[in-house]
Order: structure tokens, then C-alpha cells, then sequence
């Protein structure tokens, strides 16, 4: 199994100001976790910084609270099996199981609605803000979430290992993503939703989907938020080397090109569960 193909500090790892941004991410986010693009950027902590501070006055925006809630639904076709999972875990696990689940549903689409304004700001095509609030939601992590605990693919026997590292490649990813980091920690609910989601991951509909997302979340980003994201690559020059400069692109550009594939994952996985 391949490991750290992308470098993060975990929140485990993180101190000092990389700590508080963390914990402020999570409020805002209001969700119990910090996902992997936060984590990933972390190692270059002034643009984290600088591009968490104008995207989080959006972020506690309702425009886009509905926004990421119009999202939440990409328009998947294909036929889904509920599957009997009570026959294979107690209650109170299939809870927590429903809970992890509905963490990634809900926080996903807000990623995307914020990889989408940083790119298109780093890309000269800056948010400009339309200036129209029309309500503010208070920070604070949701009571009714769980706590989650993401297992990383190190930490993980032989069989889980090779399921983590099927599931990276089929989705041509450079590394795991939280979401299923945190469903590892339920092998077998991840090894048979595997079973039925992989197709789905191959079929030809996917790109589709995902190119659909993409396309919304960049219109929302630039109809809806209410303030401005221009963080440009003018300012990251007197800040970072080029090669540095490359590397927060390349990330941006990464976690936005493969968000809309973990909305369409989790949506599917979700219908899974309708019956628990």
C-alpha cells in the first residue's frame, strides 16, 4: 500500500497557529473533522491562513449553506441495492456508521464550494462577492455528528490495506480519502459497499456527474457568496518560491478536480443505509 503520496499534518500533529485554524475550520464547517485538503495545505501555512480567512465569512453565510445543501444531491441514476446491514452489525454501530456517513455528506459540498473560489481566484478569475447576505449561521460543530476517527492506510491489516489501495485507484487518487479513512474503521460495511460502488466509480456516467458538479459549485461560488476571494498568485509571490507556489496550485487543483467524485461516492453509500 502505497503511504503520505500527499503530505499532511494530522490534526494530532498540528501546533500553534496550524492548531487554532484547525479548530476554527472545524466550527465553521461545523463538523467534527478536519478533511484532507485542510491538511494537506497545511504545510504551507501562511496561504492556509490567508485563504481560510476569506473563504470563512462565506462559509458562515446561509447563501451558502444552501447552496452546499443543493449539492448534496448530484442526480444519481443508477439502481442502488439497500443492503441488510443489520443482519451483520448492532444498532448502535449502524448509528455511527448513518453518522460518519452523514458528516461527509453534509461537509463535502461545502469543500467544493471552497477549493471551486479558491481556484478560480488563484486562476485570475477572482469571488466577487455579491455584497447580499441574507443570514448568518452561528460556528459550532454539530451535537447530533459523532466523533470519527480516521484510521490511516499504515494503521491497517493486509486485506484492509488492499481494499484502501482499489479504492485509490479507482479513482485515480494519489492518496485516501478521509471519508473512507473513516468507514475503514467498519471493514466489512466498506468491503461490500466497495463491491456495488466500484462499478458506479468505472461507469461511464460518473465523469459526467462529476464535470456537472464542478460546473454548479464554480456558478454558486461566483452567483452566491456574498464576500470576496482573491487570493491570486501575485500576492503568493511575495510570500513563496515558484516551486512552492506550484505545489499549493497543484493541491487546489487536485482536491477540486476530485471532490465532486467523493459527493457522487457518499451519496451513493448513503442510499445503502436508507433502511438502518
Amino acid at each position: 500500500m502505497r503511504t503520505y503520496v500527499i503530505p499532511e499534518i494530522l490534526e494530532s500533529e498540528a501546533t500553534g497557529r496550524i492548531k487554532e485554524v484547525y479548530e476554527d475550520i472545524k466550527e465553521v464547517l461545523k463538523v467534527p473533522v478536519v478533511n484532507f485538503v485542510f491538511r494537506a495545505l497545511a504545510h504551507y501555512p501562511t496561504f492556509l491562513e490567508l485563504a481560510w480567512e476569506q473563504v470563512r465569512p462565506n462559509m458562515l453565510s446561509v447563501n451558502m449553506e444552501q447552496s452546499a445543501s443543493r449539492l448534496q444531491y448530484p442526480g444519481i441514476s443508477s439502481v442502488i441495492p439497500i443492503l441488510p446491514w443489520s443482519q451483520t452489525y448492532p444498532t448502535y454501530i449502524l448509528e455511527q456508521i448513518r453518522g460518519t456517513v452523514d458528516i461527509f455528506r453534509y461537509v463535502n459540498p461545502k469543500l467544493l464550494l471552497i477549493t471551486s473560489a479558491w481556484i478560480e481566484a488563484l486562476s485570475n478569475r477572482p469571488i466577487k462577492g455579491s455584497g447580499k447576505q441574507i443570514g448568518y449561521i452561528e460556528p459550532g460543530i454539530n451535537p447530533m455528528f459523532p466523533r470519527i476517527d480516521l484510521l490511516h492506510p499504515i494503521e491497517a491489516d493486509v486485506p484492509l490495506q488492499a481494499l484502501l489501495f482499489d479504492i485509490a485507484k479507482t479513482h485515480q487518487a494519489m492518496d485516501v480519502a478521509s471519508d473512507f479513512r473513516a468507514l475503514a474503521r467498519y471493514p466489512a460495511f466498506l468491503k461490500e459497499t466497495w463491491h456495488y460502488l466500484k462499478p458506479f466509480v468505472k461507469s461511464s456516467n460518473y465523469p459526467i456527474l462529476e464535470s456537472r458538479l464542478k460546473k454548479r459549485a464554480v456558478q454558486a461560488a461566483h452567483r452566491h457568496m456574498p464576500f470576496p476571494v482573491i487570493i491570486n498568485r501575485s500576492q503568493l509571490e511575495g510570500i513563496y518560491e515558484p516551486k512552492d507556489i506550484a505545489g499549493i496550485m497543484g493541491l487546489v487543483s487536485l482536491f477540486h478536480s476530485f471532490l465532486p467524485g467523493l459527493i457522487l461516492d457518499v451519496e451513493f453509500i448513503q442510499r445503502t443505509i436508507v433502511n438502518f
